[in-house]
Formats: C-alpha cells, structure tokens, sequence
C-alpha cells in the first residue's frame, strides 16, 4: 500500500480502477476486512479507495476518536484530489462515516452505512436497552481475557453472544488478516472500545447530512442488527434499505458479491453522472 502523512501520521492506503470515488471505511479489529468488498466486479466502474485506520494494519498510530478518524479521511482525500467520495462504512467504519457526513456534508456524495452500533445512550433510551445487558458483559469479558493474553479469546468473548464466527471471516477476508487482528489488538481494546461506548450521535447531527443515505443490515438472529435498523430509520426517514437475506454482519467478507452489488447499485444511481441524466 501506498501512505500519506495525515494529521501527523502515516496513513496507508490503496486506490483501484478509474471512475467517481467510492471510499470504503473499515471496521475494528480487521485493517483488510473490507478488501474482498472493493475488489467485486459490481465496482469495477469506480476508483476504489480502501485505506487502513489510524492504528491498524500499516497505518501509524495512536487510535483516536471518531472526530479525529473522520478528519483523517478528509485529509487523505485533499492528498488524492478527491472533492467528493461515495462513503461505504462498515460496522464501527459505519459510525466514522456518519460523523464525516455531519461535519463535512460537501465532502460526501452518498453515504452506505452497514450495521453501525447505536450510541449507548440512544440504545438505553429505547426499545433496545437490552442490547446493553449483552455489550457491557462482552466488552468485559474481552477485556479481561485481553489482559491475560489471550487475545483469540478476548474476541471469542466480544463475538460469542452474537454468534459471530470471527475466525473464519477474517480467514474468509485474505491471507494474514487473523494475524493482523492480533497485532492490533491494542488499538481496539486499549484504544477505541471506549470511543464505542462513548459515542454519542443523534438528529442534530443528521441534520446536517444532504446526501443520499443507504441502511445495509442482514436477517441474522444478532440482536444489534434491529436496533441499527431503527436507529438509522429514525436518524433517516427516507433513507433506503436493504436487508441481506441469510447474511450477517461478516457477510462484507464471507460474501462479498451478495453485499457489493445492491450497495454499487445504490451508488451508480446517486453518482453525479446520473445526476446530469
């Protein structure tokens, strides 16, 4: 990959394929998570800019908040010459790109949010409060097992009350992506579950956000994905949605093909290109 000096550190990244820019955001834990998304042929008309964040993979650290990642972004696009990108974010990338689209609305061209977590205050005012009761416990036990070294069983913690298989979905996502999560696992348990936990977002926020806004969530039994959808519903009543029959939150890596090609679609409709027909 390719670095950038951003905001004071490196910043690995990687741009394929010509065409308007889509700008895919990982998750925690995994740098190279959504490299099988950008590599599907439903966004070969598109130049693919895949990065890794502040902390992961090649980039250079501290981890820092979501203010911070979503000004890294900006930045890393001044450095390509990119005015406006399609933002695709997954899970805690998810986030990050909803921060960017509030705080740099005219840098955003479309916004796809795959399954991002609530902010913990809205999940404790709702319908969903008991997604809490199965987080804090998690989160904990991660934390502890993280501590005593083990780091396979800190995210065999944080994934068990989903019933995530995170292994195979790394393998699933490339050579040495299981090792890298190991190697990174500092960032996200010292580093970024507090930014998770912390994190707090709501409609005044959205309000500022004029770009089209695409709900991606699964029918998995994972008791987060309800809450995204409604969390993401009531931020966007006219967002769009699709929800990825038999899929789950890992789908981004086990079946890349199903997950890219309604997102590229959702995309080349809201493209300037489509906008001028």
């Amino acid at each position: 990959m390719k670095t950038a000096n951003v905001n004071g550190i490196e910043l690995a990244y990687d741009v394929q394929g010509e065409g308007e820019p889509v700008l895919f955001i990982h998750g925690a834990i995994w740098a190279d998570f959504l490299r099988p998304l950008a590599e599907q042929p439903a966004f070969s008309g598109f130049q693919r800019i895949r990065y890794h964040r502040r902390g992961y993979g090649e980039s250079g650290g501290p981890a820092d908040g979501f203010d911070q990642q979503a000004a890294d972004i900006v930045a890393l696009l001044d450095h390509l010459e990119v005015d406006r990108a399609h933002l695709v974010g997954h899970s805690e990338g998810a986030m990050i790109a909803l921060v960017l689209a509030a705080a740099y609305p005219d840098r955003v061209r479309s916004l796809a949010l795959l399954e991002p977590l609530p902010p913990s205050s809205w999940l404790a005012a709702g319908d969903f409060a008991d997604v809490l009761g199965i987080l804090g416990p998690a989160f904990e036990a991660m934390a502890g097992r993280y501590r005593a070294g083990d780091i396979a069983g800190a995210y065999e913690s944080l994934f068990e009350p989903t019933g995530l298989d995170w292994r195979a979905a790394a393998e699933a996502a490339g050579p040495g992506v299981v090792e890298q999560g190991f190697q990174d696992a500092a960032t996200f348990i010292d580093g970024e579950a507090s930014a998770l936990v912390e994190w707090n977002y709501g409609a005044e926020q959205a309000a500022t956000i004029d770009s089209p806004v695409l709900s991606w969530s699964t029918t998995s039994e994972n008791p987060i994905n309800p809450a995204s959808r409604a969390f993401l519903y009531e931020l966007f009543p006219q967002r769009e949605e699709i929800i990825l029959d038999g899929g789950d939150h890992f789908s981004v890596a086990t079946d890349p093909a199903a997950v890219a090609e309604p997102i590229a679609e959702f995309v080349s409709r809201h493209s300037a290109a489509a906008a001028l027909t």
